[in-house]
């Protein structure tokens, strides 16, 4: 069985490397990310209207507790226990577009029958509580199921509506979109429950909105236009649908036989363990250490989503994605460490203040770990998986749930219980940074060096690459590109992750304090632009020989424009004489260069363009000729000429890039 999965994952059995719209004109994008955000509008209505129910209508109190939430989030999760895996066979199996209508129509009409029956029941007294109570929590479990079924539908179509590249950018805009519909459906749902002078007519109102976001949503994805195969995956050439059991079970077979994902769903897990422990403990917190009314809860959660909103609004600024250690171990030990200082808050502005900034970084942590997920998962078992991922996040929301459920006590220990996951979750992220940091196969310093330029380059000038990086894994190399802009070296510099790049630069460069360093601490060779240059090329030809990889400008300077000039004959000699391959790059996006300063400080979209490698033919036993140099240098700068050429094409006449 593990022989079978590994070779089925290696199909490219997703129809989806077509030509996308942007993301801001894709219209079927939209218009799920138009679905997801009625819903989760909807569900914090419900959320409220379920929770008024339980404590006004059926208990009788009103004061909120941290048991009270957490019996009503079992009644909410444990379908997703039961239900996870079929909701992901029946994704991958039917079209998910109408499973995730079909879901929203029933729950609509479970809404408005069930909790028209409760809420008429309660308010004349008419059944006893415990009837109240299995009509209350059984149309819950029921509501949720569907909710089960809907989700690892909407989860694994999302890959499908935008280009792979721009994945990141889609789940940031669903998740600032998502936070922000949290924050207005508790607003809403607070304000709709306490309409008017008699409470059951704000909660006809709240319920009646709850079921006609489900309606909303329904419409909203009835109009996505899908091309064949965009919301069911195609059949692998030869495969038959195996049996229920192995059917259901196929996702966990496919989790033992690739680890990535199993340590992406693992992290999700941990992930929403955290959050649950904070949303059902922060009810009463709310209440009991900061004497504060039951409604300043709304707006506890609301000003933590402005955090989360934060969070995920900087990794929409990413258009590369976000270094594992930066968005997972580094992120991890952000959320760890506050929520840590927010259980030693003696004011509640200070306790906000942590919690927000926890909720910030667990935004980038969360979306960083779901496209990596998405990314790894092939569209056959994509559904499925992500029925897993809903099992096993699940389980992790019922984890410390249970027993906050069932504590009596447990209001006194909850700033302990918050100590603690602090410290599991800060503990967890050390670990993880560890472990990334040990597997960096650039050295330590230069790894986080590489990060902070990284960092300055996409958000302050939209770097990306373009193309895939052409340097040898291993060996000598020569990387050659054109030089328009001071930019040039730092934006090949981070296109190589595995590979140090250590550049000729005129020594003036390295008399600018902010440089100096970082060009020593990535081993660049100083170049004298008034001297013969014999030096410099020595310590070339050394650090070659060694097995380094350079990068070189050919033109020799920064040329005032665009234009492509002549190549000039010492990186030639450094071809020739070491016979190491030349990989030509094109660097497109800088703005004309004034000075050094200018381009470092002005805005750019600067994106790197790589070709294939060339290797050049090594004289034996002689000094190369002064016209085989020539040819040398001439067809290094026809390389870079031929990429520029193909990236100033217009769309409809540009080639096929290389893969």
């Amino acid at each position: 069985m593990k022989q079978s999965i590994a070779a089925q994952s290696t199909a490219d059995d997703t129809p989806l490397l077509m030509h996308f719209p942007p993301l801001w004109r894709n219209r079927n994008f939209f218009l799920l990310a138009i679905a997801y955000v009625v819903s989760v509008v909807g569900d914090r209505i419900h959320y409220l209207v379920m929770l008024a129910l339980m404590c006004y209508v059926i208990l009788h109190d009103k004061t909120e507790s941290a048991q009270h939430s957490a019996q009503l989030n079992i009644a909410m999760f444990i379908p997703f226990l039961l239900l996870a895996p079929i909701g992901g066979a029946i994704s991958d199996r039917l079209p998910r577009r109408w499973v995730m209508i079909g879901c929203d129509l029933t729950r609509f009409v479970i809404v408005i029958i069930a909790r028209t029956v409760l809420l008429v029941a309660a308010y004349h007294s008419s059944l006893p509580v415990w009837e109240l109570l299995v009509l209350l929590f059984g149309s819950e479990v029921i509501l949720s199921s569907f909710g089960e079924i809907f989700s690892p539908a909407r989860a694994a179509i999302i890959p499908n509506l935008v280009h792979p590249r721009e994945l990141l950018q889609a789940n940031s805009l669903l998740s600032v979109a998502g936070t922000i519909s949290t924050l207005a459906g508790f607003v809403l749902g607070g304000a709709l429950i306490t309409l008017g002078d008699y409470w059951h007519f704000g909660l006809q109102v709240a319920m009646y909105a709850d079921a006609a976001t489900y309606l909303l949503s329904a419409t909203a994805v009835f109009s996505m236009r899908l091309q064949p195969g965009m919301d069911r995956p195609e059949p692998i050439k030869g495969q038959t649908h195996p049996g229920l059991i192995r059917e259901l079970t196929s996702a966990y077979h496919y989790l033992r036989c690739h680890k990535h994902p199993a340590q992406a769903i693992t992290l999700e897990v941990l992930f929403f363990t955290a959050s649950s422990v904070i949303l059902n403990c922060m009810p009463a917190i709310v209440t009991s250490r900061f004497h504060l009314t039951a409604s300043d809860f709304a707006y506890f959660m609301g000003v933590a989503g402005i955090g989360m909103i934060v969070g995920a609004a900087a990794v929409s600024r990413s258009r590369n994605g976000i270094p594992k250690e930066v968005g997972i171990g580094w992120a991890t030990v952000a959320i760890g460490a506050g929520i840590l200082m927010a259980s030693q808050a003696s004011h509640w502005e200070t306790f906000l203040l942590w919690l927000t900034l926890s909720a910030s970084f667990g935004a980038v942590m969360f979306i960083t770990v779901d496209t990596l997920l998405q990314r790894l998962v092939p569209d056959w078992v994509r559904g499925r998986v992500m029925g897993a991922r809903d099992l096993l996040t699940t389980f992790g929301l019922l984890l410390p749930t249970v027993p906050i459920a069932f504590w009596p006590r447990v209001d006194a220990f909850l700033m302990s219980i918050i100590l603690g996951v602090g410290t599991f979750i800060l503990a967890i992220g050390i670990l993880l940074l560890v472990i990334y940091y040990r597997r960096q196969p650039l050295p330590l310093p230069v790894a986080a060096a590489r990060r902070v330029v990284t960092a300055y380059m996409q958000v302050y000038h939209r770097w990306h690459r373009a193309t895939a990086c052409r340097i040898p894994v291993r060996g000598p190399a020569i990387v050659v590109g054109n030089h328009s802009s001071a930019l040039d070296s730092l934006a090949i510099a981070i296109s190589s992750k595995r590979r140090v790049v250590r550049f000729m630069i005129a020594d003036e460069y390295f008399r600018l304090p902010l440089l100096h360093r970082l060009l020593k601490l990535l081993g660049c060779i100083a170049v004298n632009r008034q001297g013969t240059g014999a030096s410099s090329l020595r310590q070339a030809m050394r650090a070659l020989e060694s097995g380094a990889v350079l990068g070189l400008f050919p033109e020799g300077s920064i040329g005032p424009d665009h234009h492509l000039r002549e190549a000039r004959l010492g990186v030639a000699m450094l071809a020739a004489r070491t016979g190491a391959p030349v990989v030509p790059v094109y660097i497109s996006g800088t703005r004309p260069h004034e000075s050094i300063l200018k381009d470092l400080l002005r805005p750019a979209r600067v994106v790197v363009h790589f070709g294939k490698p060339i290797q050049f033919d090594t004289p034996t036993g002689q000094t190369p000729s002064r016209q085989h140099l020539r040819r040398i240098a001439d067809e290094m700068m026809q390389a870079i000429a031929a990429i520029k050429q193909r990236v100033d094409a217009p769309p409809e006449k540009s080639p096929v890039r290389d893969k």
